[in-house]
């Protein structure tokens, strides 16, 4: 079962998955429509989806905030 990891920020999530046997980590980075168009740095990254695409490889939506 995949660990709920949504809203956590990026590298604690990766570690928890990591420590449930999720090796591969696919990432998919998004940003609000508002954020696209600015030249902001995000030093936060959250978890917003999350799909198990095999045994050990689940992929990633992150979200900058």
């Amino acid at each position: 079962m995949l660990p709920d990891v949504l809203g956590y920020p990026l590298e604690k999530g990766k570690k928890i998955l990591e420590d449930n046997g999720y090796h591969r980590i696919n990432l998919t980075f998004t940003a609000s429509v508002k954020d696209k168009f600015t030249d902001k740095i995000y030093n936060c990254k959250r978890i917003i989806r999350t799909e198990i695409i095999d045994d050990s490889t689940v992929e990633l939506l992150i979200c900058n905030v």
